[in-house]
Parts: C-alpha cells; sequence; structure tokens
C-alpha cells in the first residue's frame, strides 16, 4: 500500500505542479477566430489602443488567424470592437459571383446575381468611408417589358450606421451621386439614403471598474495557488516521513530476527531456517536407529 502511495504522489505532483503553472499564468478565451491577417492586426492594433491585452495567433488550418483575451476582459473587448465597426463585414464581389462554374445559367439568374452583386459591391464601397460602422445597399430593378408603354423606374435605397461624432450626413449627396451612376436607368430623386448614429455602449464604467475586476481575479488565484502549494508540501512532507518510518522499520526487522513472544507476527528467516534443520537432522538419526536395530 505504501508502495502504490509512493507511485501515485510521484505521478500526482508534477500535474499538480504543472496546472498550478497554467492557472497562474491566466485564463484565456478565444475572441475571434477565421479573421484574415489584415483584420486580426486591425483589431490587435485596436484592443491594444483601448488598453485590452490581447494576441494573435495562426489558426489550425495554417491560413486564418485567432485572437484571444483576458477571461475579465472579454465583455469590454467585444463593446469596444463593436464601437469601430470590426471585425468588418465580408461582401461578395461581381467577379465572384460571375465565376464560369461550368453549369449554364438562365436570364433570371443572371439579373438576380448581378443586382445582388451590385448591391454587395456598393455597400462593400460605402462601409470604407470613415466612421461608418454598417452600410446596406437594397437596388430595385423593374423587369420591364420594352413594349410596354409605361416603364417602372430603377430605385435605391441606402442604410448607413455611423458612429457618434463622424460628419456622415455631410456627405449624404456624393453617397446618393455615387449609388446613381452605379446603377443604369437609375436617377439622382430614386435614391434614398437613410443615415443614424449607433447607440454605443458606455463602457467608461466598464473601464473604471477592469483594475478592481483584474485585481479580484488575481487575488482569487493566488489564494487558490497558496492552497495548492500547501497541498504539494504536505504530500511532500507525509512522502519523506513514511520514507523514514520504512527504513526505521526494516533495520528493526534486521537486528530482531527471531519472533517476539507474544506477538502473532511470521517468524524470522533465522528461525524458519534453524527448525529445518534441526527437524532435517531429527529424521536422519531415526533413519540410523532402524537400519541398526535390523
Amino acid at each position: 500500500m505504501r508502495n502504490a502511495f509512493f507511485k501515485y504522489s510521484n505521478r500526482i505532483l508534477p500535474i499538480i505542479i504543472f496546472s498550478t503553472l497554467i492557472f497562474i499564468s491566466g485564463c484565456k478565451k478565444e475572441l475571434y477566430t477565421g479573421l484574415s491577417e489584415q483584420d486580426a492586426n486591425e483589431i490587435l492594433a485596436v484592443l491594444l489602443e483601448s488598453k485590452i491585452e490581447s494576441s494573435k495567433y495562426p489558426s489550425s488550418d495554417g491560413k486564418t488567424w485567432s485572437l484571444d483575451v483576458e477571461d475579465s476582459n472579454l465583455v469590454r473587448a467585444v463593446q469596444v470592437l463593436r464601437e469601430h465597426g470590426l471585425p468588418r463585414n465580408k461582401f461578395n464581389n461581381l467577379g465572384d459571383l460571375f465565376r464560369k462554374d461550368g453549369l449554364i445559367s438562365t436570364p433570371t439568374e443572371e439579373r438576380i446575381r448581378f443586382i445582388y452583386g451590385t448591391s454587395q459591391e456598393l455597400s462593400d464601397t460605402l462601409s470604407k468611408i470613415d466612421g461608418v460602422l454598417v452600410a446596406r445597399v437594397q437596388i430595385v430593378l423593374p423587369n420591364n417589358d420594352p413594349l410596354a408603354q409605361s416603364i417602372k423606374p430603377s430605385s435605391a435605397a441606402v442604410f448607413i450606421k455611423y458612429r457618434p461624432g463622424a460628419d456622415v450626413r455631410a456627405w449624404i449627396p456624393q453617397i446618393k451621386t455615387l449609388v446613381m451612376h452605379s446603377v443604369e436607368g437609375l436617377t439622382y430623386d430614386q435614391v434614398s439614403v437613410i443615415a443614424m448614429p449607433a447607440d454605443l455602449v458606455d463602457t467608461s464604467t466598464n473601464a473604471v471598474s477592469a483594475p478592481a475586476a483584474d485585481h479580484n481575479v488575481w487575488l482569487h488565484r493566488t489564494l487558490i495557488a497558496i492552497l495548492v502549494i500547501g497541498l504539494i508540501v504536505a504530500l511532500v512532507v507525509i512522502q519523506r516521513s513514511l520514507t523514514a518510518n520504512l527504513r526505521q522499520t526494516a533495520g528493526s526487522d534486521a537486528r530482531m530476527p527471531f519472533s517476539m513472544p507474544g506477538r502473532s507476527q511470521e517468524p524470522a528467516s533465522g528461525t524458519v531456517s534453524k527448525k529445518w534443520w534441526n527437524d532435517g537432522f531429527s529424521s536422519l538419526v531415526e533413519r540410523i536407529r532402524k537400519i541398526r536395530s535390523r
């Protein structure tokens, strides 16, 4: 049983030490994954400017990147990135939509792809304006009959959400002109633009309470680390104490080869050898007597 305890303690001590080091080093959570290197660098720069420690590392596929932050800073990191419109939305382009894949598309499918691709291209362009967090463009191209007397006009709707403080409303005429020249048959009056400021969460309270939260987290980790270290010391003391007892017991057995009276323990090895020798000698003498009596 003692040997089993030694074997178990020798295995469990390195695991406890390794787990303690990992726990003290800090708990991190994955913030985003599957990012391009450009997006990862942009997000990392914004977080570092906001005094939020973060690190990037390549994903398992080796083609994308991931970001992680401290567990206590996860909520604040998400709020800061939301204020900056990060990570940016991915938009399709006409080249990807009309990539030849060997299938023949109908005219209706080609028309739908063209409208969708144009909307994606315009949304991507408007999202690059400074201060714009979200940009969406919806285009309506009626399928007019060439022989019809009345023709339905084309129209477009633009939605923009911008960061408070950005002067995006001053750019509405230029935005309408950009959309008008990007869609065939579209007039200036048929382009409507809705621009509204984003309702951002006030992170000042979180920013002030973040040091206190970090202090509590580190205090909790320190207490647990002290408890684990105390457990390690206790295991080492117990192991050394049992080792000393085993050595003392082995020395006592070596000095006392015979069994003590009044104790139910196995006879020492010297006693067993002497008894075997006496029994063998008596049996030999008895045989000699029988032979002589004949």
